[in-house]
């Protein structure tokens, strides 16, 4: 993947999907196929809105759940890579933020 700035996950329209204390089900609309996410998951997918970078995701699940950025960036990378593939979100590059600065 690139920087994970520029990054900005969004869910697929394929996708249907309920949060049950904390964590999630999703439903794959084409394949029929569940999915659940933990409650860690769960507030990465909140955020995969097509607008908030994959950096920004990351710090969130930093200061929410109380680990290092290098265990949240890992697990944010293994999380999406899974996603991707199941075809349960798609990536929108945002090349209009110069690297290194937040988007407001």
């Amino acid at each position: 993947m690139s920087d994970p700035s520029s990054i900005c996950p969004i869910r697929s329209e394929q996708v249907t999907w309920k949060a049950l204390e904390g964590e999630s089900v999703l439903l794959h609309l084409e394949t029929g196929v569940y999915f659940s996410l933990n409650e860690t998951g769960t507030a990465a997918w909140e955020l995969f809105d097509g607008a908030t970078s994959l950096a920004t995701v990351g710090d969130t699940l930093c200061a929410r759940f109380n680990v290092s950025a290098e265990q949240a960036r890992q697990d944010l990378f293994e999380l999406t890579q899974m996603l991707l593939k199941e075809e349960l979100v798609k990536i929108r590059e945002n090349h209009s933020t110069p690297s290194g600065t937040e988007q407001s």
